[in-house]
C-alpha cells in the first residue's frame, strides 16, 4: 500500500465542496492507499470537542473511514504500527488527565508517596524531594540572562535549590504550551536578546537553512551548530534523547529562532499548535507522502527532511491527485508484465550497481521504480547469472525515511493484488497460506510457473516484509529434430 499522512486541516476539510474531487479520488483508490492517524491528529481534533459541535462526529467518522485501524504512535523506544479505531482512541483521549496535574511536582511526588507506601517501602517521594532540596539549582542569573530568567522562572533566586527550579518548570511549561500570548511574548524576548534570524531568512533555499542557522549561532558566540543547540535543550533529561524528542524539538526551535514563525492569530492558538505541527511532520516521515495545507509546515518539514535524509515527498492538497496518479499501479493484466518489469531497469532509474563476483560474472543493479509496483514495491534489483543463462528481478519495499515497519494489512492486500493478477484457483488453500505468510514466523511462499520461468512471493525471515522475485531464463529453446 502507498502510505500517506494527511495533516488535520485536510482531513477536516474533506467535508467541504472544494475538496470533493480529492474525496472521490480517495474513494476510488482507497483499497491500496493507507492513511495512518497519530496522536497529533487528536491534539488538533480535541480543540473542537464539544457536545454541541455537529461537525465533531463528522470529522471523527472521516478520520475513521480514512485510517481504518492504522495508528502510528511513539512508544518508549520507537514509533509502533498499532491497531485501534479513532473512536476507540477518542474514548481514552477525552478523559485524559489534565496537563496541569502532569506538571504539578507536589502532586507527582505525593502520588509517588501513596504508591510506595501501599507497597510497604515507605514514602519514597518525600525522600527524593529532600534530596532535590539539598542540591543547588545549577542556574546562574546574570545581567545578560536576568530578563528571560525572570520570565521563565519568576521565583528563582541565587540560592534556589533544584526543588525550587522543578516547581517552577511545571507552571512555565504549562503557560508556554497553553497561553499563546505568553509564548509569543517569550519568543519576542528571545529576539530582543539577539536570538532571532534576519528578516530575509524566509527566502533561504530549504537546503541552505540549517547551514545558515549554524553560521548565525557561530556569530552569536554559542560555539554550537543548530542540532547541537537542539541537543543542549534536551540535556536535562536523564534518559537518552529519543528520535521523537530530537525531531519535534528541532521543529519547535525553528519557530523560536524566527524561521517561518507561526503567528498564532486565533485566540485559541498557542505553542501546542506548533508542537502538533512538529509531530505531524515527524509522523509524516514514516510515510511515502506527507500532505499538508499549511505552507510553513511544509517548508519547515522540507528543511528537516533534507537535513535528516528523509525521502518522504511533501505535497500540498492541490497536487494530491496529480502526484498520486503518477505512482499508482493500475494493475492492468492486459500488459506484458515481464516486458514492463524489464523496462524499469534503465539508466534513468539506476540507483546503485555492484561489482561482478569473481569468476562467476554475476552482475547486480538496483533501480528505483517509477511507480509503486503492485501499489507496494518501490525498488527492483536486477541480478544477471550468465552461467545459469538467466536473471532475477527482485522487487522490494525499501525505506528511505524513518519507517522500518509494515502493517499486516499491507501484506494482506499485496497478496490480494498478486493473486487477483496472477490467479489462484484454490481459495481455501489461499486463505490458509495468506494467514501463514502474514502472521506466522515460518517462511511461506506463493509460486506461479509460466513458460519463461517462475514468479515467487516470499517473506523475509527477519523483517517479514514481502519480496517478489521474477526468476527468468534466457536459454534458447532447442529446435526439435
Amino acid at each position: 500500500m502507498i502510505r500517506i499522512y494527511l495533516d488535520w486541516n485536510i482531513i477536516s476539510s474533506l467535508k467541504k465542496p472544494e475538496f470533493q474531487e480529492i474525496k472521490e479520488f480517495i474513494d476510488k483508490h482507497k483499497s491500496y492507499l493507507q492513511f495512518p492517524y497519530s496522536p497529533a491528529h487528536f491534539t488538533d481534533f480535541m480543540k473542537s470537542y464539544s457536545a454541541d459541535n455537529e461537525y465533531f462526529n463528522i470529522d471523527l467518522e472521516t478520520l475513521e473511514y480514512l485510517s481504518e485501524k492504522h495508528l502510528i504512535r511513539w512508544e518508549k523506544d520507537g514509533v509502533k504500527p498499532l491497531f485501534g479505531t479513532p473512536k476507540e482512541y477518542f474514548d481514552g483521549e477525552k478523559d485524559k488527565e489534565d496537563i496541569s496535574d502532569l506538571m504539578d511536582m507536589e502532586k507527582i511526588f505525593q502520588d509517588l508517596n501513596d504508591s510506595t507506601d501501599e507497597l510497604g517501602i515507605g514514602k519514597i517521594g518525600n525522600l527524593m524531594k529532600s534530596l532535590f532540596q539539598l542540591q543547588p539549582s545549577g542556574i546562574e542569573i546574570t545581567d545578560e540572562n536576568k530578563d528571560i530568567m525572570k520570565k521563565m522562572f519568576p521565583n528563582l533566586k541565587a540560592d534556589s535549590t533544584m526543588w525550587d527550579l522543578m516547581k517552577d518548570i511545571g507552571p512555565f511549561s504549562q503557560k508556554l504550551l497553553q497561553d499563546g500570548e505568553y509564548y509569543k511574548d517569550f519568543r519576542k524576548t528571545m529576539a530582543d536578546q539577539g536570538f532571532k534570524l534576519e528578516s530575509n531568512s524566509g527566502n533561504w533555499e530549504f537546503d541552505k537553512v540549517i547551514k545558515n542557522i549554524d553560521e548565525f549561532l557561530l556569530k552569536l558566540g554559542t560555539k554550537m551548530t543548530y542540532l547541537e543547540y537542539v541537543e543542549t535543550a534536551l540535556k536535562h533529561k536523564k534518559e537518552p534523547i529519543s528520535q521523537y524528542e530530537y525531531f519535534t524539538t528541532a521543529y519547535l526551535m525553528l519557530d523560536m529562532i524566527g524561521y517561518k514563525i507561526d503567528k498564532l492569530p486565533k485566540p485559541t492558538d498557542n505553542m501546542q499548535n506548533i508542537q502538533a505541527d512538529g509531530e505531524h511532520s515527524f509522523y509524516g516521515a514514516y510515510c511515502d507522502y506527507f500532505v499538508a495545507m499549511d505552507k510553513k509546515l511544509r517548508i519547515k518539514s522540507k528543511v528537516l527532511y533534507n537535513e535528516f535524509n528523509i525521502s518522504t515527498k511533501i505535497i500540498e492538497p492541490k497536487d494530491f491527485i496529480s502526484e498520486l496518479e503518477k505512482v499508482i499501479d493500475p494493475l492492468n493484466n492486459q500488459v506484458d508484465f515481464i516486458q514492463e518489469a524489464i523496462s524499469f531497469c534503465n539508466k534513468e532509474n539506476l540507483i546503485e550497481s555492484y561489482p561482478e563476483e569473481e569468476e562467476k560474472g554475476v552482475e547486480t543493479y538496483a533501480f528505483k521504480l517509477p511507480k509503486f509496483y503492485f501499489n507496494y514495491f518501490n525498488y527492483v534489483i536486477y541480478t544477471n547469472y550468465p552461467e545459469q543463462e538467466g536473471f532475477v528481478l527482485t522487487f522490494r519495499k525499501v525505506f528511505k525515511n524513518f519507517s522500518r515497519f509494515i502493517y499486516y494489512t499491507e501484506s494482506e492486500r499485496l497478496i490480494d493484488s498478486l493473486t487477483d493478477f496472477f490467479g489462484y484457483a484454490n481459495k481455501d488453500e489461499l486463505a490458509v497460506k495468506k494467514k501463514e505468510f502474514v502472521y506466522d514466523d515460518n517462511i511461506t511462499t506463493f509460486d506461479w510457473n509460466f513458460g519463461g520461468g517462475l514468479i515467487r512471493l516470499e517473506n523475509e525471515e527477519d523483517t517479514k516484509r514481502p519480496v517478489l522475485n521474477y526468476i527468468l531464463s534466457t536459454k534458447k529453446k532447442k529446435k526439435s529434430d
